[in-house]
């Protein structure tokens, strides 16, 4: 097989004003000021108003929302929200029109509310952790209340969106009438377009990702382990006020093929790749999503390290280029960058994805991977925020190249959203 050879690794485009143009202009205003910006009493009030239009636009009296990301979104309110995903105490109700009702167990002193929340209630708790054998009942009971507020919503509507909850609630509502519909939907569908002042939440969040990327770069050599270099980046996250992790992926070496992998307790050897996603919920919030790699010194970086990371160069700034607002994602993923067969099967698992309080929709496909039929159809609009990934090595190799960068789409060229630079010594 012949080994393909990059053809355009300038990443001129990271220096370009018209990328540029969104964070020359912000990120000074992002960790120094950052309890002046951004505006989180109009991010919240953007968000309830995005999540009520569609609920109108599905055709439901509401949304009760369990997954704390959602009650988030909804309501800008936390608490424990890795607790709250596995033995939830948090919910919210949302209508289609008015206020919500909040409903929480263990935070009813929340330091303040939003206007656009008119009553806090406490939480019927059905998770079997503190219900016990009696979630079973506890479900029904609380199922019932929820008919009742349908019903009182719902001038004949019976239609209410839900995102994770027990059987027997459902079992429950569906008794009472109720049609059951995914809030999953509604939720991102809500979350895809970005007010401002959430593109700087993101811009903050990228910040301090991009400081634990440096200190990552800073401490990389011979002898530290995978899970201490790191250990870096939760630490940044955590001394600027970030949340968690959605995954701690950091490889070195042969741990780099195939992709994904958990940091481990492998010593890094001189000479090694070391890749890294971010992978971070940061400050206010929201993800900070970036892949980059690094070479292990003091010794040179092979030929064919430089070939799978120019190569990675190559597919990133090609797609980067290509994204524009009013472009279908089919018509993307066909006109994406060429994977050559030698690194199909090593590829990436999309094109591309959203982010926002995490990894979002739209998910991206490649277009060989992309059925007829598929119905994940959509059109890029304006101030959707994407990764665009790259991911570079042979099924056969010893390693592989990981790329990541976050973009706003708009009508001419994406506005970059990362700035961290690329490694001189594995492009030249």
């Amino acid at each position: 097989m012949n080994k393909y050879q990059p053809s355009n690794i300038d990443v001129s485009w990271q220096q370009d004003p018209e990328h540029m143009g969104f964070v020359r202009e912000h990120l000074g205003l992002t960790l120094d000021n950052c309890e002046k910006i951004p505006d989180m009493t109009r991010v919240a009030t953007y968000r309830y108003a995005r999540i009520q239009e569609q609920i109108v636009r599905n055709d439901c009296v509401g949304a009760l929302l369990f997954s704390p990301m959602n009650v988030r979104y909804a309501t800008e309110t936390l608490y424990a929200p890795i607790t709250n995903m596995h033995s939830p105490t948090r919910s919210v109700f949302v209508p289609n029109s008015g206020s919500a009702i909040l409903y929480d167990l263990a935070t009813p002193g929340l330091d303040s509310l939003p206007d656009f929340i008119g009553e806090l209630r406490d939480a019927p708790v059905t998770a079997y952790f503190i219900a016990g054998d009696s979630y079973k009942d506890q479900s029904r009971r609380w199922a019932k209340e929820i008919a009742d507020l349908v019903r009182s919503h719902g001038d004949g509507c019976r239609r209410i969106a839900i995102d994770i909850s027990e059987p027997e609630f459902i079992v429950t509502l569906h008794s009472e009438g109720l049609e059951i519909v995914n809030a999953e939907r509604i939720v991102e569908r809500a979350a895809a377009i970005k007010s401002d002042d959430e593109l700087l939440c993101i811009v903050t969040s990228i910040s301090v990702a991009e400081r634990g990327l440096t200190k990552i770069r800073e401490h990389l050599q011979a002898g530290i382990t995978e899970q201490a270099l790191w250990a870096h980046l939760p630490y940044e996250n955590a001394i600027h006020g970030g949340g968690w992790f959605e995954y701690a992926i950091l490889a070195s070496g042969e741990r780099t093929n195939p992709w994904g992998r958990e940091c481990s307790g492998k010593t890094i050897k001189a000479g090694e790749l070391v890749s890294v996603d971010t992978g971070m919920i940061g400050p206010f919030g929201y993800g900070a999503d970036i892949s980059r790699t690094f070479h292990c010194k003091p010794t040179a970086p092979s030929p064919e390290q430089k070939r799978l990371y120019q190569t990675a160069i190559e597919n990133l700034s090609f797609n980067i280029e290509l994204i524009r607002a009013g472009m279908s994602f089919r018509e993307f993923a066909k006109k994406s960058w060429n994977v050559p067969q030698e690194f199909w099967v090593r590829r990436y698992n999309s094109v591309a994805h959203g982010v926002g309080m995490g990894n979002e929709w739209p998910h991206i496909p490649f277009a060989m991977d992309w059925e007829n039929e598929d119905e994940r159809e959509g059109i890029f609009e304006e101030n959707m925020v994407m990764a665009i990934e790259s991911c570079i090595g042979r099924e056969d190799g010893s390693e592989c190249v990981k790329l990541e960068e976050m973009v706003i789409v708009t009508k001419g060229k994406c506005q970059l959203l990362s700035t961290f630079p690329f490694e001189e010594d594995l492009l030249t």
